[in-house]
Formats: structure tokens, sequence, C-alpha cells
């Protein structure tokens, strides 16, 4: 998936995983560094770059990101928790 691309399918299979883990959260940026976790681990099998482009492209879309899975938050809850896990995964990959 590159980074310009449209928010699809595969994108939204993308966010849905990364907003499974906190759905149950009061504030879903305090489950950023179990998600970060997930993102890391030997069994996601999704690359990086992907991971990011999904949220890109979901940020930069009309898509209501909050209805990608039954749960509780706002839409701007979860877009702001994505965001901040973007932010995350940058400096998780600046340090190396």
């Amino acid at each position: 998936m590159s980074a310009d691309r449209e928010f699809d399918q595969q994108g939204a299979v993308v966010l849905r995983m990364l907003i499974y883990p906190i759905q149950f959260e009061s504030d879903p940026c305090n489950g950023i560094d179990r998600v970060v976790a997930q993102v890391f681990a030997k069994h996601w099998r999704i690359p990086l770059c992907d991971v990011i482009a999904a949220i890109d492209a979901g940020l930069a879309s009309d898509a209501k990101l909050a209805e990608l899975l039954p749960q509780s938050h706002s839409e701007v809850v979860i877009r702001r928790f994505l965001s901040a896990l973007r932010k995350r995964l940058e400096a998780e990959t600046e340090r190396g």
C-alpha cells in the first residue's frame, strides 16, 4: 500500500487490527504501548510502511473510522488515537 493510495478494504483491515486492542479502553491513547508492541511483534505480518500508509489514508478519508469495529468511542477519539499512534510509530522507526 502506498502513502498516496485511497483508503480501501486493505486499509480498513489494518485499522481494525489497530483499533481492536483499544476498543474497551476508557481513553484509547492509554493503549498505544500495547498496540505498538503488537505492530512490532514477530507474528505481525504487515510491514510498518503499510501500517503507516493505512493510518494516513484513513485519516485523510471521509470514512467513519469509529464504525470499523463495534465500539463506543467517537470518531474524534478514534482519529486522535490513530494520529497519536502514527506519531509513535514514526518515532519508533527513527530510533531504529
